[in-house]
C-alpha cells in the first residue's frame, strides 16, 4: 500500500510547474514595503514578513539581499545540506496550516536516493528524519537578521513558486558562541560563492 501512495505522491510532485528565477524575485514596486519593515529596529524572519505581507518569502529575501540576505538557486542543495552538517547546534523549522514545528539538534547526512528524486536523510536514533526533494528546491538564503529576541542567522529553502519549505537556523535568542556564529558565515560564505538566484 504504501508503495502505491509514494508511487502516486512522485506522480503528482512532477508535475508542480517549475517557475522562471524571474518570479523569486521582488520588483522594485514589491520591494518597497519590504525594505519599509526591514527599516525598523527589530525585524521579524523572512516567513512572518511574507505572511504579514502576504508575499511569497523569496520575494522578502530577494528584497533585503545584501548584508541581510545572500541567496542561490536549487542547484546548490547539496552543497548547502553538506555545509549545515557542520553545525554544532541548529533549530530546523517547518511551518505548515499555520503551526510552527521546530526539530533541534545535529543537521543529518544524506544523500540522492537511486530509486526516486528524493534525498534521503540518514537518521541515527532521535532527531531529524525524512526524504527531501532538492529538484523542487526554487531558491536558498542565507539570512542575517536583527530579530526582537536577538540575532537570527540561518538558511531558508523556498520551492519554485518562492514559498517557505522550511529553515534551518541557530538557536534563536542571545549572541551564538563564536564557534557556532563561524559556522554559519561559513554557510554563507558557500552560499554567497554559489550562482545568484536573483541578478
Amino acid at each position: 500500500m504504501l508503495r502505491f501512495i509514494a508511487a502516486g505522491l512522485l506522480l503528482t510532485l512532477s508535475h508542480v510547474p517549475v517557475l522562471a528565477a524571474s518570479s523569486l524575485c521582488a520588483t522594485p514596486e514589491q520591494a518597497t514595503p519590504v525594505r519599509a519593515l526591514y527599516a525598523t529596529a527589530k525585524v521579524p524572519p523572512t516567513f512572518m514578513a511574507a505572511a504579514k505581507l502576504g508575499i511569497p518569502e523569496a520575494l522578502v529575501a530577494s528584497a533585503i539581499a545584501g548584508q541581510q540576505a545572500i541567496g542561490t538557486t536549487g542547484a546548490g542543495f547539496e552543497a548547502v545540506w553538506n555545509s549545515l552538517q557542520d553545525w554544532a547546534d541548529a533549530t530546523v523549522v517547518l511551518l505548515k496550516s499555520g503551526y510552527v514545528f521546530e526539530v533541534r539538534g545535529r543537521i543529518p547526512a544524506g544523500a540522492p536516493s537511486t530509486k526516486s528524486q528524493f534525498y534521503n536523510l540518514k537518521q541515527d536514533g532521535a532527531g531529524l528524519g525524512g526524504h527531501l526533494r532538492p529538484d523542487l528546491v526554487g531558491a536558498i538564503y542565507a539570512v542575517d537578521l536583527a530579530g526582537a529576541q536577538g540575532p537570527l542567522r540561518g538558511v531558508t529553502f523556498l520551492d519554485a513558486a518562492g514559498e517557505g519549505i522550511f529553515g534551518v537556523y541557530l538557536p534563536e535568542g542571545v549572541e551564538p558562541k563564536p564557534a557556532l556564529a563561524a559556522q554559519f558565515e561559513k554557510t554563507r560564505a558557500l552560499i554567497a560563492g554559489l550562482p545568484r538566484v536573483c541578478g
